[in-house]
């Protein structure tokens, strides 16, 4: 690759990631659109990096391209279950793998990331460590089409229906046991176990992060039939 290419490439990647972070953690929330010639000039790059960013960001699921530049995408009630679905089958995958397929170095880490875990009370270094815990299920179950997927499904899920970190260690509780019995199982190396262990933790991950989305846009409700009042009548039902 030839040096102006590869400087190119360089930029692209590092908007990509810049953007990418910025999405997963609700900076874009307000509906404002993302204008590549403005990100141009933040990046200080030209725009050719800043529009392949964008378009990566699009094939990701997370942007959508308009008039004015990309936006954040929406999502229907229905994708957002779906994508919730979609993640708690590729997560039981990687724990079932994972339970076949660990390596000593693969538990030693899962059981360092549990333990550090319940050695805080700070809510968000909790949730950073849990993160870190599901990426190690991931690692340990040596499939690298599993971890792919997942990245891009994780951010789809970060970006639809942000976590909301409770307001005291104590509200982590059922995950710790959920963790505990995903590990338990995955170092006995029972596999059907692992899976089943990592299907009740994701079930239990969608109904919090679905509750705190249906609270976040009730609060913004400003008409009967958007798109939060259809999701809350299609929960009653």
């Amino acid at each position: 690759m030839q040096l102006g290419a590869r400087r190119m490439t360089n930029a692209r990647d590092t908007v990509y990631r810049a953007v990418l972070d910025r999405l997963t953690h609700g900076h874009y929330r307000d509906g404002s659109p993302l204008l590549p010639q403005q990100l141009s000039d933040e990046f200080n790059v030209s725009r050719t990096p800043v529009r392949e960013a964008l378009a990566l960001l699009e094939q990701d699921g997370l942007l959508l391209s308009g008039k004015r530049g990309f936006e954040v995408r929406p999502r229907s009630d229905q994708e957002i279950l779906d994508i919730f679905e979609t993640r708690a089958i590729l997560e039981s995958s990687a724990a079932y793998a994972a339970a076949t397929r660990a390596t000593p170095i693969d538990l030693a880490r899962l059981q360092d990331l549990h333990d550090r875990s319940q050695a805080t009370d700070d809510p968000a270094e909790i949730r950073r460590v849990f993160n870190h815990f599901h990426d190690a299920v991931r690692n340990a179950a040596h499939n690298r089409t599993i971890t792919a997927l997942l990245r891009t499904i994780e951010a789809q899920v970060k970006v639809s229906a942000p976590w909301t970190t409770p307001g005291g260690a104590r509200e982590f509780g059922p995950s710790y046991a959920e963790h505990a019995a995903i590990l338990d199982a995955i170092r006995s190396g029972d596999a059907a176990s692992a899976r089943t262990a990592s299907l009740t933790h994701s079930a239990h991950d969608r109904d919090t992060r679905v509750s705190q989305l249906i609270v976040r846009m009730a609060e913004d409700l400003t008409a009967p039939d958007s798109t939060a009042a259809g999701f809350l009548d299609r929960q009653r039902g």
